[in-house]
């Protein structure tokens, strides 16, 4: 039995990182010595004043301001000092990706039939599905890929329902392990055939006021899983943190009891949850078989893991995902960890298309293209080497929802300036949130809508990286961070670095 409080753990992710990356972490630890050792510039009297008042220490920060008109930083502090970045990492997977996959990429899921099927839409046999890895696979586009079937001749299965998942390399993963919160969405697993991610949604809305209980469902739906909903509705008690008067546990006889009081002042409400796997690809073949029956369809056997058939078969007919265009707006405007892990893992495929996407594979190709990028003549600056060279980047899972991700501010300040001048720039740049506008970036009250960023935040990390524009039309790229154990206190001086960055002078 699993159960899950409402009080909310931190904002990272579980993995197992390989020992390549154990030992440049040992190496090059991703904190900073003191700033009087390493310090690279002196900060603005703004900027300084706002770390001052947050108690921070000095050495916790690092500053890289760059002007694109110019050939060097107007702002350069302890940049070169190796940090983790938290999210802000996704723009070296997002960009890596556009640059060698390109913009209209797209994952493709083949099916195939492993019998006839009748003029009565009888399938007497198998059916084949060759997972792509596609990180857009939620419960709508899911329905719509049925619908398909349907519309193509298929009623009835008489077989099982066959997935090939062997595109990504697998390995065992385990949620709880990094921070104890195993239905925490955040800890989802890259997984080849990856429905709806992981995960489901308690949708939680006033009912009928003689009822005095709050209406529940879960979704998507799951087949064979029953909601067990008591839940109270509190007409007098104000909405705030509501998860801490509810309980969810999920039951190994997969029976969800929720339980507890709900305001009546919240309206209507979302609890994403992890849905926890009691066997590989329990969690798909649940959504799967519930959407099949949705459509009209029947299937008489399971939904089991199966290789794609040998030779390999006509496709009957094959799903492709959204252009990557669109897939990267969704990952960087929203910060979407497991599509980042998704596209990461996508990146790691052998370029002869033999094997299995591998984590290292990945690491060592995004890292390669960054250090390239970044060592453009002209864009390097006087430092021992390029930008990016050795523990000025450390990859592991390119969501930067690691222990050990991260890069130092001057190298993620070329990629970015690299990713400006490359010709793909527009499509990258509009994935990003815009200040005070939208995404993760839509609170942001420092250069409302003159800067494309993206934010980075765990329990001791706050980072933002990105475009400025100032008023005159001058555009820098700024990236800051800060790594501490009282991070969070940290956005005072994330906002006097963009205002100080994003003013005329």
């Amino acid at each position: 039995m699993m159960a899950i409080m409402s009080r909310h753990g931190s904002s990272f992710r579980c993995f197992t990182p390989s020992p390549l990356v154990l030992a440049a972490a040992l190496l090059s630890p991703l904190a900073a010595p003191p700033a009087q050792a390493q310090s690279g510039g002196t900060l603005p009297d703004t900027v300084a004043q706002a770390l001052a008042a947050s108690g921070l220490p000095a050495s916790s920060l690092s500053v890289w301001v760059h002007p694109l008109d110019r050939s060097g930083p107007t702002l350069s502090y302890q940049a070169t000092l190796p940090r983790r970045m938290a999210s802000v990492m996704k723009l070296m997977t997002t960009g890596v990706a556009l640059r060698t996959l390109g913009p209209a990429f797209t994952w493709s899921t083949p099916v195939a039939l492993g019998g006839p099927l009748d003029r009565q839409g009888v399938l007497r046999g198998d059916v084949f599905i060759r997972a792509s890895g596609d990180p857009s696979l939620d419960s709508q586009r899911l329905a719509a890929w049925l619908k398909q079937w349907r519309e193509a001749g298929l009623r009835e299965i008489r077989g099982d329902v066959r997935i090939d998942r062997s595109v990504f390399e697998r390995a065992f993963f385990d949620t709880a392990a990094f921070d104890g919160q195993p239905l925490k969405p955040y800890n989802a697993a890259p997984d080849a055939w990856l429905l709806a991610h992981q995960a489901v949604s308690l949708q939680l809305r006033p009912g009928p006021a003689r009822a005095g209980q709050a209406r529940v469902t879960l979704t998507p739906a799951l087949a064979g899983v029953v909601l067990d909903a008591r839940v109270r509705l509190d007409a007098q008690a104000p909405c705030g943190d509501w998860r801490t008067d509810l309980s969810v546990d999920i039951q190994a006889n997969r029976r969800v009891r929720v339980q507890g009081r709900y305001p009546l002042a919240c309206g209507a409400q979302s609890w994403p949850l992890l849905w926890p796997q009691s066997a590989p690809g329990e969690h798909s073949a649940r959504v799967w078989q519930a959407a099949w029956s949705d459509a009209g369809g029947r299937l008489r056997g399971q939904v089991l893991e199966g290789a794609w058939p040998s030779p390999p078969p006509e496709p009957w007919l094959s799903w492709s995902s959204p252009p990557l265009a669109e897939v990267v707006r969704d990952i960087n405007k929203f910060s979407n960890n497991v599509m980042a892990r998704q596209l990461f893992l996508t990146l790691g495929r052998p370029a002869e298309g033999a094997g299995p996407a591998s984590l290292e594979r990945a690491r060592e190709f995004v890292a390669a293209q960054v250090r390239q990028a970044t060592r453009t003549p002209g864009m390097a600056l006087s430092l021992d080497g390029g930008p990016c060279d050795g523990a000025a980047l450390v990859l592991d899972n390119g969501s930067g929802l690691s222990r050990t991700e991260g890069a130092s501010a001057a190298c993620m300040g070329h990629w970015i300036a690299a990713m400006w001048h490359d010709p793909l720039m527009p499509e990258w740049l509009a994935s990003l949130p815009l200040a005070g506008v939208d995404g993760t970036a839509r609170r942001m009250t420092a250069v409302v809508g003159r800067a494309h960023l993206k934010t980075g935040s765990l329990d001791d990390v706050t980072a933002v990286g990105g475009m400025v524009q100032t008023p005159s039309g001058r555009r820098l790229v700024v990236v800051a961070v800060v790594n501490d154990a009282r991070a969070e206190v940290a956005r005072p001086v994330m906002r006097a670095v963009l205002d100080w960055a994003g003013d005329d002078r």
